[in-house]
């Protein structure tokens, strides 16, 4: 079982042993910005501590955008650990460019594989198209070494008028525990409308 900022997912197995895994999904909320960027380095840890999936604008261009995510996971004994995830958009013209920030907060240290951060075009009524795909490797966080930044992604020039965001899809092991897959954290939508000369705006 896995409880993220997104919602829960859970596998459960019937009488013949057959996995099926169900997620319930959670509504994200809006946060208000800081009042000085300049603390955006040293507050990860404290914004957005005690809701769901939590958005905010940092500049008044509406070109910096943040989300963070908050994963509890357990099993049936009840809750293991849990752990953040900021995923900050620091638009640049037509590309997205963004970084990943994974702060341990309780339980065994973690493992990190097979995570990325996903760029789609959201389309209607149609499945959202992807607009590029880059790979990260986080490692290992824990008590003594509780946070770890990604590097810059640079994301892929975004040609068409529509509007966009990025997702966080990430696998994890707890010291101890067998590998879990985390509900994919989705960013705000940013729109990148007009010609490709026009900058996208969150």
């Amino acid at each position: 079982m896995v409880c993220t900022s997104a919602g829960l997912t859970s596998t459960r197995r019937d009488a013949n042993g057959t996995p099926t895994t169900t997620f319930t999904p959670v509504a994200a909320i809006a946060a208000s910005a800081p009042e000085s960027a300049s603390v955006l380095a040293d507050d990860y840890d404290t914004w957005c501590e005690s809701s769901g999936t939590c958005h905010r604008i940092i500049d008044a261009s509406r070109y910096i955008g943040e989300t963070k995510g908050n994963a509890t996971y357990g099993d049936s004994s009840g809750v293991i650990g849990s752990y953040d995830v900021i995923i900050r958009n620091s638009l640049q013209g037509r590309r997205g460019r963004w970084t990943v920030s994974l702060i341990w907060d309780l339980g065994p240290s973690l493992t990190f594989s097979d995570s990325w951060v996903n760029c789609y075009e959201v389309i209607d009524n149609w499945p959202d198209a992807d607009c590029g795909d880059h790979a990260l490797y986080p490692g290992r966080i824990s008590s003594t070494n509780w946070r770890w930044n990604s590097p810059t992604l640079y994301g892929n020039l975004l040609v068409n008028p529509a509007a966009y965001y990025a997702a966080f899809n990430t696998d994890f092991t707890p010291g101890g525990y067998s590998l879990r897959t985390a509900p994919a954290l989705e960013t705000a939508r940013f729109k990148c409308y007009g010609s490709t000369a026009d900058p996208c705006k969150f």
